[in-house]
């Protein structure tokens, strides 16, 4: 058995755009927030964007997903997102997740993600006929940069009075041009992600 999910991996330019932000996001609320505050930094050389989370999967199943989701990935139109603005999950009273956002452009007006949504539907279409369940919650995409494990309270307040949620942070693009299947690893050092494969878009 492995652990596994569907994602868009990022390219190493957009990785250290994000890398900034994050240590401008630690040195703004630094000084404000208790030395005791837990945050979990993700790496950002570990990011992605997650479009379907499988679980544990057998061996087996890595090839038939794959065969599943080339026709209609190869059908499917490439397009690009911009990476930028900062949010948290669930809400700033008690945030447990900030993230970074993305943005759909669309003859250079921001629209909502409808490529992303589309694509989506698309996966979770093609893995529900191989017997994975849909994924009940919306989908909402983002790439997360820090988990907050204690006082999140705390943090929530150091982000409000920051204003780091209200500016514009643009990172770059991110061009959604394969889906990749990755095996995610649990270690204690943390996560470590070992891409299978991935389907080209738009070849067709």
């Amino acid at each position: 058995m492995i652990r596994a999910f569907l994602a868009v991996e990022l390219p190493e330019g957009l990785k250290k755009s994000i890398a900034q932000i994050q240590d401008q996001v630690r040195g703004g609320i630094a000084k404000t927030v208790p030395p005791t505050t837990r945050l979990q930094w993700v790496r950002p050389d570990s990011m992605h964007l997650t479009l379907k989370f499988l679980g544990d999967i057998e061996e087996a199943q890595i090839e038939s997903i794959k065969q599943a989701l080339a026709l209609p990935m190869t059908a499917f139109p490439r397009f690009s997102v911009e990476v930028d603005g900062l949010g948290v999950f669930p809400h700033l009273g008690m945030p447990r997740v900030l993230w970074v956002g993305l943005s759909e452009t669309v003859d250079g007006q921001s629209g909502h993600q409808q490529g992303l949504l589309r694509l989506v539907e698309e996966v979770e279409a093609v893995l529900e006929r191989l017997g994975f369940p849909r994924e009940t919650r919306p989908f909402h995409p983002h790439l997360t940069l820090a988990r907050m494990k204690e006082q999140a309270r705390e943090v929530g307040r150091a982000l409000s009075t920051s204003g780091l949620l209200t500016r514009t942070h643009a990172m770059g693009t991110l061009s959604v041009r394969a889906v990749a299947l990755v095996k995610s690893e649990l270690r204690p050092s943390g996560a470590v992600y070992t891409r299978l494969w991935e389907v080209p878009l738009g070849v067709r």
